[in-house]
Protein backbone atom coordinates (compact mmCIF):
# COMPACT_ATOMS: atom_id res chain seq x y z
CA UNK A 1 0.00 0.00 0.00
CA UNK A 2 0.98 3.34 -0.21
CA UNK A 3 -0.38 7.13 0.22
CA UNK A 4 -0.83 9.39 -3.11
CA UNK A 5 -0.34 13.05 -3.58
CA UNK A 6 -4.67 13.44 -2.59
CA UNK A 7 -4.59 10.97 0.64
CA UNK A 8 -5.95 8.22 -1.15
CA UNK A 9 -4.44 4.90 -0.68
CA UNK A 10 -3.05 2.41 -3.37
CA UNK A 11 -2.81 -0.85 -3.11
CA UNK A 12 -0.56 -2.84 -5.47
CA UNK A 13 -0.44 -6.71 -5.94
CA UNK A 14 1.77 -8.93 -8.01
CA UNK A 15 1.16 -12.12 -8.91
CA UNK A 16 2.33 -15.41 -11.66
CA UNK A 17 0.17 -18.13 -12.60
CA UNK A 18 0.61 -20.62 -14.87
CA UNK A 19 -0.88 -19.98 -17.77
CA UNK A 20 -0.50 -17.74 -20.89
CA UNK A 21 -1.30 -13.84 -20.68
CA UNK A 22 -3.92 -14.52 -22.58
CA UNK A 23 -5.70 -17.06 -20.69
CA UNK A 24 -5.38 -14.96 -17.32
CA UNK A 25 -6.93 -12.14 -19.17
CA UNK A 26 -10.44 -14.28 -20.62
CA UNK A 27 -10.48 -14.58 -16.84
CA UNK A 28 -11.16 -11.28 -16.27
CA UNK A 29 -12.80 -10.48 -19.56
CA UNK A 30 -15.20 -13.21 -19.67
CA UNK A 31 -18.00 -13.20 -17.49
CA UNK A 32 -19.28 -16.87 -16.99
CA UNK A 33 -15.28 -17.50 -16.07
CA UNK A 34 -14.98 -14.24 -13.35
CA UNK A 35 -18.13 -14.78 -12.36
CA UNK A 36 -16.67 -18.28 -10.99
CA UNK A 37 -13.70 -17.01 -8.61
CA UNK A 38 -13.82 -13.23 -7.94
CA UNK A 39 -13.93 -12.72 -4.38
CA UNK A 40 -12.46 -14.35 -1.25
CA UNK A 41 -13.03 -17.56 -0.38
CA UNK A 42 -15.69 -16.73 1.92
CA UNK A 43 -17.46 -14.75 -0.97
CA UNK A 44 -20.01 -15.72 -4.00
CA UNK A 45 -19.86 -13.58 -7.19
CA UNK A 46 -23.13 -12.90 -9.34
CA UNK A 47 -22.72 -10.24 -12.01
CA UNK A 48 -25.85 -8.66 -13.30
CA UNK A 49 -24.71 -6.37 -16.16
CA UNK A 50 -21.29 -7.00 -18.28
CA UNK A 51 -20.73 -4.86 -21.34
CA UNK A 52 -17.34 -5.71 -22.13
CA UNK A 53 -16.27 -2.55 -24.50
CA UNK A 54 -14.44 0.14 -23.45
CA UNK A 55 -17.20 2.65 -21.89
CA UNK A 56 -19.28 -0.25 -21.03
CA UNK A 57 -20.58 -0.67 -17.97
CA UNK A 58 -20.81 -3.68 -15.28
CA UNK A 59 -22.69 -4.60 -12.11
CA UNK A 60 -21.09 -7.52 -9.79
CA UNK A 61 -22.50 -8.59 -6.16
CA UNK A 62 -20.35 -10.17 -3.92
CA UNK A 63 -22.47 -12.30 -1.60
CA UNK A 64 -20.80 -13.36 1.69
CA UNK A 65 -21.77 -16.79 3.08
CA UNK A 66 -24.10 -15.70 5.35
CA UNK A 67 -25.90 -14.47 2.54
CA UNK A 68 -25.23 -10.42 2.82
CA UNK A 69 -25.07 -8.48 -0.93
CA UNK A 70 -22.41 -6.54 -1.42
CA UNK A 71 -22.93 -4.65 -4.67
CA UNK A 72 -20.50 -2.96 -6.77
CA UNK A 73 -20.26 -0.98 -10.39
CA UNK A 74 -18.00 0.57 -12.69
CA UNK A 75 -17.29 1.54 -16.08
CA UNK A 76 -14.29 -0.78 -18.54
CA UNK A 77 -12.13 2.30 -18.93
CA UNK A 78 -9.25 0.88 -20.96
CA UNK A 79 -9.32 -2.72 -22.82
CA UNK A 80 -5.86 -3.26 -24.05
CA UNK A 81 -6.09 -7.73 -24.62
CA UNK A 82 -4.43 -9.27 -23.50
CA UNK A 83 -1.85 -7.01 -22.29
CA UNK A 84 -3.71 -4.17 -19.45
CA UNK A 85 -7.66 -3.71 -18.15
CA UNK A 86 -9.01 -0.68 -16.40
CA UNK A 87 -11.90 -0.12 -14.82
CA UNK A 88 -13.67 1.76 -12.17
CA UNK A 89 -14.83 0.31 -9.22
CA UNK A 90 -17.31 1.62 -7.14
CA UNK A 91 -18.86 0.12 -4.18
CA UNK A 92 -23.23 0.20 -3.82
CA UNK A 93 -23.59 -1.10 -0.41
CA UNK A 94 -23.40 1.34 2.65
CA UNK A 95 -20.76 2.12 4.24
CA UNK A 96 -17.79 4.29 4.00
CA UNK A 97 -16.88 2.92 0.69
CA UNK A 98 -20.30 3.67 -1.20
CA UNK A 99 -20.64 5.27 -4.17
CA UNK A 100 -16.49 6.52 -4.20
CA UNK A 101 -15.22 6.04 -7.64
CA UNK A 102 -11.95 3.52 -7.47
CA UNK A 103 -10.14 2.74 -10.41
CA UNK A 104 -8.43 -0.78 -10.53
CA UNK A 105 -5.60 -1.28 -12.99
CA UNK A 106 -4.60 -4.72 -13.99
CA UNK A 107 -1.40 -5.42 -16.26
CA UNK A 108 -0.77 -8.89 -17.66
CA UNK A 109 2.50 -9.68 -18.26
CA UNK A 110 3.43 -12.95 -20.75
CA UNK A 111 6.46 -14.63 -19.25
CA UNK A 112 6.34 -17.29 -21.45
CA UNK A 113 3.94 -19.02 -23.38
CA UNK A 114 2.60 -20.49 -20.18
CA UNK A 115 3.27 -18.34 -17.63
CA UNK A 116 2.14 -15.03 -16.77
CA UNK A 117 2.30 -12.11 -14.34
CA UNK A 118 -0.67 -10.06 -13.29
CA UNK A 119 0.34 -6.59 -11.53
CA UNK A 120 -3.18 -5.45 -10.06
CA UNK A 121 -3.30 -1.64 -8.98
CA UNK A 122 -6.08 -0.08 -6.66
CA UNK A 123 -6.12 3.34 -6.89
CA UNK A 124 -8.04 6.21 -5.00
CA UNK A 125 -8.86 4.03 -2.35
CA UNK A 126 -10.12 6.74 0.90
CA UNK A 127 -8.00 5.87 3.33
CA UNK A 128 -5.60 3.16 5.40
CA UNK A 129 -8.19 0.89 6.58
CA UNK A 130 -10.26 0.74 4.05
CA UNK A 131 -6.85 0.14 1.78
CA UNK A 132 -6.45 -2.99 4.39
CA UNK A 133 -9.52 -4.15 3.77
CA UNK A 134 -8.96 -4.20 0.00
CA UNK A 135 -5.75 -5.36 0.02
CA UNK A 136 -6.50 -8.70 2.02
CA UNK A 137 -9.71 -8.92 -0.50
CA UNK A 138 -7.75 -8.63 -3.79
CA UNK A 139 -5.30 -11.37 -2.11
CA UNK A 140 -8.14 -13.55 -0.90
CA UNK A 141 -9.51 -13.11 -4.35
CA UNK A 142 -6.31 -13.93 -6.36
CA UNK A 143 -5.49 -17.09 -4.60
CA UNK A 144 -9.31 -17.51 -5.78
CA UNK A 145 -8.07 -17.00 -9.07
CA UNK A 146 -4.87 -19.26 -8.86
CA UNK A 147 -7.30 -22.10 -8.16
CA UNK A 148 -10.02 -21.83 -10.61
CA UNK A 149 -7.21 -21.27 -13.40
CA UNK A 150 -5.24 -24.68 -12.24
CA UNK A 151 -8.60 -26.50 -12.22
Amino acid sequence: MSDTNDTTQTVTLSRSFDVSAQRLFDAWAIPEQTCRWMGPRSVKCRIDLWDFREGGNYELVMISDEGNEFPAHGTFETIDRPRRLALSWAWQHEDRMQGVETLLELQFESIDANTSELRLTHTRIPGVSQAEHHQEGWDGTLDCLADYLAG
